[in-house]
Parts: structure tokens; sequence; C-alpha cells
């Protein structure tokens, strides 16, 4: 895991047409699935003044990437000609302070995301120590940090609930065009949000956005007291050093070497 890093926004003075937009941070690929999630968007807000932001690129962040990206993302658009939702794409290299200013930005209200799945999901988890209200699909890494503890009132008892807006998915085998041996394997499985599911979610986000930033506040508060440097570097030390020992339990290992190892 990561901890939380927070850093002051940097200004980068951007103006957008609507009050209320989506943000997602990622790259145009198949893993991500960021045709659907822009296609989508704007079949539910074809007629409404919404707007999606994309952080992304391609490959890079060279100028050739960004008329790719462009390219791509404008023949997309073009199937949807008298649109009244904007979609506005930011390319390049950002520094940590100006992410935070885009996760900070009055006019950007929530994160989206529809990936098939994910090792951990950074800029997720950005957006929820940014107090952003999360759409994203109930299934692989991001879901460590989009539930938290939630004491039920009869019994007293813990039990881990989920603080965002959950979209509906299947599980099928992963696509043969994404296939990448050693990383993505062929017979692994990806999550396919549902279509309908991921409307309604921006829907509900959109029109009952306060329930939603009320989630999104306890969760940061969770996020804040268990996320912190000092508890991830301790659990990272200590899985380090019990799993080396544990892999070579019969070689000798110096007291120095023992030391530097608890130190890290």
């Amino acid at each position: 895991h990561y901890p939380v890093r927070d850093y002051e926004p940097s200004d980068m003075g951007l103006e957008l047409d609507y009050d209320f937009n989506f943000l997602t941070v990622a790259q145009i690929s198949p893993r991500k699935n960021v045709e659907n999630l822009i296609r989508w968007f704007v079949e539910e807000f074809k007629d409404e003044e919404v707007g999606l932001v994309i952080k992304g690129n391609i490959v890079c962040n060279s100028k050739y990437d960004k008329l790719e990206t462009q390219a791509s993302i404008s023949s997309l658009l073009q199937q949807y000609p008298d649109r009244k939702c904007k979609v506005h794409l930011l390319h390049g290299s950002l520094t940590d302070e100006e992410m935070t200013y885009l996760y900070q930005h009055p006019q950007i209200k929530s994160y989206v995301t529809l990936a098939h799945g994910e090792g951990f999901g950074l800029p997720i988890f950005e957006a929820v120590y940014n107090e952003l209200p999360v759409i994203a699909p109930d299934w692989s890494g991001h879901v460590d940090f989009l539930y938290k503890p939630v004491k039920d009132k009869k019994t007293g008892k813990e039990k881990d609930k989920a603080h965002f807006a959950k979209v509906k998915y299947t599980l099928q085998p992963i696509q043969k065009e994404a296939v990448w041996e050693g990383v993505l394997q062929a017979d692994s499985m990806w999550c396919y949000p549902e279509q309908g599911s991921y409307k309604m979610r921006l829907r509900e986000v959109y029109k009952d956005y306060n329930r939603f930033k009320s989630q999104a506040k306890k969760l940061n508060q969770w996020i804040r007291n268990n996320f912190t440097k000092e508890q991830k570097y301790e659990q990272v030390c200590n899985l380090l050093t019990e799993n080396y020992l544990k892999i070579v339990p019969d070689q000798e290992i110096d007291d120095m070497f023992k030391e530097l190892i608890k130190a890290s």
C-alpha cells in the first residue's frame, strides 16, 4: 500500500465550462477501458451541462502522443455531434502539486474508473484522500481502501462497508489483444463493468451528490488514520524481514545484515 502524501495545490488556472465534472486519470489502453468510460458518459449526459476531465495519454507525454490521444478521443466523440456534455483532455506530465490542484478543483466533483483490473489504483487512492467521491467496479486492488469498518448499531460488531458508488461487473477472460506474456497472462480474468450499472452510478452521484460527498469525507478520515507513512513503511519492513527469514531459515545471516533489514 501507498501512504497518504499531502501536497500544496499548484494553481494551473484551469477553467471548465460546467460546474459539475467527473475526473479520470488513465492511460488510453485496453486495461483501463477508457473508451467505454467516455462513450457511456456521453450517452448518459448527452443533453446536459456535465463534463468529464481525462488526464491521460497513450504511451508517453510527447507531443506526438498528445496528437494521437486527441485523435483517438475526437474520433469517438464524432459519433455524438450534437452533444451538450463536455469532454476535456489534459495531456503531459503534472507535478504532485498540480495533481492535487486537479483533485481539489471546485468544479471537479467525483473520480470515475472502469478499469478491468488494478494492482492498487494510485490515482483512485489520491482522489480518496482529497475527498472526491469515487465511482468504480467493486473488484480488484482499489477495493482494499474503498471499504472501511463500520460498527453495527445492534450487534456492536464491525463490518467493512463500501464508501463508494459500486459499478456491477462480470468476470471474463482477458481480451486476446491485451495479453502481455509475463504481465497480463492469457489465462487470467478481468472484470467487465456493466454499462447500465455505470450509467446509474453516474446519475446517482450527480443527482444525490451530498450523500456521496458525505461518504467520501468519512472514507477520507479513515484513510488518513490508517494509511500514514509510518504505518505503511513499518508493514513493508516487517513483511520483508519475516518473509526473508522464512525463505532462508538455514542460511547464516550476520547480525549487521539483520539490523539493516530491520532499519530499512
